[in-house]
């Protein structure tokens, strides 16, 4: 037990470190961006000497972050292999929240090798530090790994809660991106001339970015959903029994449903998608915290 939690200390060390780095490299930065050269794919940046090198630092200490995580997940999956005969590491709140903070900067570490845009990290791996460190502050009798209930110990638990937080995690990428298009419009429209500002990039990217993000996250909610309803009716005989996580879980796949609709039938992009996915993330946050300490039902023992 100790064993795992000092791993997932280790995480939030790193990912705070992580944080710090991507920060310190947009405030180096030089301002401005330039295509990637032939034969690489991505937008790429303009990069000072010395920011090259933060950035290296920065993605070098994010990876292992998220390689302490994954040994952090693994050593509590033993540890519940002990207990309930189930490996599932995400399986209460703490060890869901370290799961979705693992999925975020493994989302990020991709799209930083894909598009070689560090400055998102100042953002997307910023939300993934919040979420581990919100695990951080859950009280020790819910960061251990104590035996499942009966409803919980089955093999749905690998499939259907893994996917719909990998969906979680998804979403919240785009809220960060929806976040750092927020920030870079107000300054442009305010003239500002800060380097953090200015070394971000441009607002069609950071919007494309985050539409790509939500594209990947609402399939995985919609499978997510649908396993939750057959393990629904294993469990309890029945599909769907409106419990305020369900209810929840669906107003969430509609928000972000009625958002890919706007986009792509009356083309809501910029200011109004940015506003929409920070709204969206809101949303997934209330339903996957929210719900379990505000709302009784069927999921309040997770």
């Amino acid at each position: 037990m100790l064993r795992s939690l000092f791993l997932f200390d280790m995480t939030f060390w790193l990912y705070l470190a992580a944080l710090g780095l991507y920060v310190g490299y947009v405030l180096a930065k030089r301002p401005g961006m330039q295509l990637a050269p032939a034969g690489h794919p991505g937008f790429g940046e303009e990069d000072s000497p010395w920011a090259v090198q933060i950035g290296q630092v920065a993605t070098i200490v994010t990876i292992f972050g998220w390689v302490v995580n994954t040994l952090a997940l693994g050593t509590r999956a033993y540890e519940r292999m002990q207990l309930s005969g189930t490996f599932a590491p995400w399986s209460n709140q703490f060890e869901a929240m370290a799961y979705v903070s693992w999925a975020i900067i493994l989302g990020y570490v991709l799209l930083e090798f894909r598009y070689r845009i560090k400055a998102i990290g100042a953002f997307v791996v910023g939300i993934g530090f919040i979420a581990m460190g919100a695990a951080s502050l859950l009280p020790y009798r819910y960061q251990t790994a104590e035996p499942l209930v009966p409803a919980l110990n089955s093999y749905w638990i690998y499939i259907h809660v893994s996917v719909t937080l990998t969906s979680y995690a998804a979403f919240a990428m785009a809220g960060g991106l929806g976040l750092m298009y927020l920030v870079k419009e107000r300054a442009d429209r305010r003239g500002s001339r800060s380097n953090f500002v200015a070394a971000l990039p441009d607002l069609e990217t950071i919007d494309e970015l985050g539409y790509k993000a939500i594209m990947v996250g609402f399939p995985l909610l919609a499978f997510g959903i649908i396993l939750g309803a057959m393990w629904a009716n294993y469990a309890w005989g029945g599909y769907w029994s409106w419990d305020p996580k369900e209810t929840w879980s669906l107003i969430v796949w509609l928000i972000y449903g009625a958002y890919i609709h706007a986009r792509m039938t009356h083309g809501w992009e910029g200011h109004r998608a940015a506003v929409y996915a920070v709204f969206g993330f809101l949303m997934v946050i209330f339903c996957f915290w929210g719900v379990n300490f505000l709302l009784s039902g069927l999921h309040a023992y997770a």
